[in-house]
């Protein structure tokens, strides 16, 4: 009797071992990083109400990127901010990106900018699907006068090249088909 009640202990013991050790995996927004202000690089967002995270190496290209640099081209002078994250999933060469553009504009701490469409003066959202064929096909959707979104710099240190932010956006194909891009954060170093 005492071997039985022994062996049922330690099943039941082992049991709660493994429960424990298993993780549930996060899905939603309880998957997004931190909106934090510190330059962790990181970047996040729910894709059409999915997790969308940086994963992979995006054709050989970082899985971020952000920058702010004054330029001088033929468009004119101004500065031009970016941020972008890839990620690739686990059929060859399929890959989604995420990116804010601006052109010819300046951003400030604490401001909050309409994303609409990519021209001089705006900043922009965009979203490109690669599939999984591994060749130059593609689907851009990009944030229109029509299909907007919203930018807001929450942390924006010159000195230690720091830029943060929270953004949401709405971005159409040329077939008019639509994402929805929501919750979205990045806590990135820039480079000039």
């Amino acid at each position: 009797m005492k071997k039985q009640f022994l062996y049922i202990c330690l099943f039941l013991m082992s049991l709660l071992l493994i429960s424990g050790s298993c993780k549930k995996e996060k899905i939603g927004i309880a998957a997004l990083p931190e909106a934090t202000q510190e330059g962790k690089n990181t970047f996040g967002c729910l894709l059409n109400g999915k997790a969308f995270l940086p994963k992979g190496s995006a054709f050989g290209s970082p899985v971020l990127n952000c920058y702010y640099q004054y330029i001088n081209d033929s468009k004119g002078n101004g500065y031009y901010f970016h941020v972008s994250a890839s990620k690739e999933t686990d059929k060859e060469c399929e890959v989604y990106s995420i990116a804010i553009n601006s052109t010819l504009m300046s951003i400030e701490e604490g401001e909050t900018y309409p994303l609409k469409s990519e021209s001089i003066g705006n900043i922009s959202g965009d979203f490109w699907y690669y599939p999984p064929s591994c060749v130059s096909n593609f689907t851009h959707y990009s944030t229109t006068s029509n299909s907007i979104g919203e930018l807001k710099i929450t942390h924006f240190d010159q000195t230690r090249q720091i830029v943060s932010g929270t953004f949401w956006f709405d971005a159409i194909n040329d077939k008019g088909e639509k994402v929805e891009v929501r919750e979205g954060r990045f806590d990135m170093k820039y480079t000039l």
